[in-house]
């Protein structure tokens, strides 16, 4: 059974459809990639399977059951949606003491996620001192408490330093290695691509992929980004020959399903000048912006 299952889940907030009619699952032991630009509705969508937003209609669930019908949530569920919301004018482990009391989790615990997210020098410090990056820290210990079988995290990296870009994802690749799943929103495509092993995709609050990343950028071939003056001429030549042209500002192209000799060989053949000629793998960026276009695309069509 799927851990995480969303079906037909659409939020309306007046005349605004913020979601519409979103499915995926998530099976266990997954790091899962939640991406999408702004106002996609990635943020309303986890919102709605923690129970803190109504559906307008469909469901979200838990190996079957809405977060509210989950006997013991915390363990099964924990979550950072916000960074911490500890009391400012409380300590760590004080704001963590409180939790692990509504988790029912032994307070042995405090110390042992506050060295998990290196926050034990500044386990006896106020909250309201915290930089961003170690509210992030602190809001992450708090979903680690009672040892869940599911994080749920939206944008985890904010206010974290590289460092601490680096140790957020080796404790969710732990967390996975563990049998455990993760589901992460962010926009940090590069760190991303590093971490998970699939992602769900959405654009105007409507589901555009889910896969494996290995899958959604295996048999992609190479980009080429061309420079020219007459980039609209070599344009067309290369569109009749069979390759995917995209338009970039008024003198450049970006170029698949070709090679950068063939380009230059047509360009020499038309006597077309190219001033630069860069050529790059596909990653998981260049393939999310493809998947964002032909969205647009779709939706004014």
């Amino acid at each position: 059974m799927s851990v995480i299952e969303v079906v037909g889940l659409t939020k309306c907030f007046g005349t605004t459809s913020a979601v519409q009619d979103l499915s995926f699952s998530i099976e266990p032991g997954a790091v899962v990639g939640f991406l999408g630009p702004n106002g996609a509705g990635k943020t309303t969508t986890l919102r709605m399977l923690l129970g803190l937003v109504e559906p307008t209609a469909g469901t979200a669930t838990f190996a079957g059951c809405r977060y509210q019908e989950l006997s013991q949530p915390l363990r099964h569920v924990g979550a950072v949606l916000d960074g911490s919301n500890a009391h400012p004018g409380r300590s760590a482990r004080q704001h963590l003491h409180i939790q692990a009391a509504v988790a029912g989790v032994p307070v042995v615990r405090v110390d042992e996620v506050l060295d998990c997210v290196g926050l034990t020098g500044a386990a006896d410090r106020r909250t309201g001192g915290f930089s961003l990056g170690m509210r992030q820290r602190l809001g992450l210990a708090a979903a680690l408490l009672a040892e869940p079988e599911i994080l749920i995290l939206d944008e985890p990296a904010n206010g974290l330093d590289p460092e601490g870009v680096r140790w957020l994802r080796e404790l969710v690749r732990r967390h996975a290695a563990d049998g455990h799943t993760v589901l992460v929103s962010s926009h940090n495509l590069a760190e991303v691509a590093q971490t998970v092993d699939e992602v769900v995709i959405l654009n105007r609050g409507q589901l555009v992929t889910q896969s494996r990343l290995d899958d959604l950028t295996a048999g992609k071939g190479p980009i080429v980004r061309i420079r020219s003056p007459r980039a609209a001429d070599l344009r067309a030549l290369l569109t009749a020959e069979g390759a995917t042209v995209t338009e970039v500002g008024p003198d450049g192209i970006e170029v698949g399903g070709s090679t950068a000799e063939r380009i230059a060989a047509i360009a020499a053949e038309h006597a077309i000048p190219v001033v630069e000629s860069t050529t790059e793998t596909v990653n998981l960026e260049d393939v999310f912006f493809a998947l964002m276009r032909a969205s647009d695309t779709a939706e004014v069509a």
